[in-house]
C-alpha cells in the first residue's frame, strides 16, 4: 500500500514539475517547481530514498529562495544566498553518497543544482533548459530508486521541456522577425 500511496505522490509531483515547464512567467515556474519538489520528499521518504528526500528538500529551499531574489530586501544578498544553497545541496550530496558508500547517491546532486540553479536567472527559457539538463540525472536516480512514476516524470520533463524551449525560442524568433518589418 505504501508503495502505491508513493507513486500516486509521485505522479502528482510529477505533474506539476511538468506544468512549470509550460508556464510563461518566472515567478510562475519558481512556485510550481516548488510545491513539485515538496511533494517529491514526500515520496522518497516513502521509498526510503533519503538522498532524494534530502536533496530535494534542499531544492525546495532554493527554489523558495530563488523566487524571492528581485524582491528589494533579498537583492543585496541574492549570490551569497545562492551560493550558501549551492554549497548545502553539494555538501549534502557528498557527504549522504560517502556514508552511504554508494555512488549513485551522487545522481541527485547534479539533479539538484541544475534544476535549482536555473531558477535563478531571470530568463525563462534558461530555466527550462537548466530542467532539461536535470532530467537525465533524476531519471537514472528515480528508476534506481523504484520511484517509477518520477522517473516516467523525467522522460516527460525532457520531452515537455524540449517542447516548450522549442515553442517559445520560435516565438521569440517569429516576435524578432516582426519587429525588423
Amino acid at each position: 500500500m505504501l508503495l502505491i500511496v508513493s507513486q500516486f505522490i509521485g505522479v502528482m509531483a510529477v505533474a506539476l514539475y511538468l506544468l512549470s515547464f509550460q508556464l510563461k512567467k518566472r515567478k510562475q515556474i519558481v512556485w510550481c517547481t516548488c510545491l513539485s519538489n515538496a511533494l517529491y520528499v514526500l515520496q522518497y521518504l516513502l521509498l526510503g530514498a533519503f538522498s532524494g528526500a534530502v536533496m530535494d528538500f534542499l531544492s525546495t529551499v532554493s527554489s523558495f529562495f530563488a523566487g524571492k531574489k528581485n524582491e528589494a530586501w533579498f537583492k543585496r544578498y541574492s549570490r551569497l544566498i545562492a551560493l550558501l544553497n549551492f554549497g548545502m545541496i553539494f555538501a549534502a550530496g557528498i557527504s549522504l553518497a560517502v556514508v552511504q558508500k554508494d555512488p549513485i547517491e551522487l545522481l541527485p546532486i547534479a539533479g539538484a543544482i541544475l534544476q535549482t540553479g536555473g531558477l535563478w536567472f531571470d530568463d525563462e527559457q534558461i530555466i527550462r533548459k537548466f530542467g532539461l539538463g536535470s532530467a537525465p540525472f533524476w531519471l537514472i536516480y528515480n528508476f534506481i530508486s523504484r520511484a517509477y512514476g518520477a522517473a516516467l516524470g523525467s522522460v516527460l520533463a525532457i520531452c515537455s521541456s524540449s517542447i516548450a524551449v522549442v515553442r517559445y525560442r520560435k516565438r521569440k524568433l517569429k516576435f524578432l522577425q516582426e519587429d525588423k518589418s
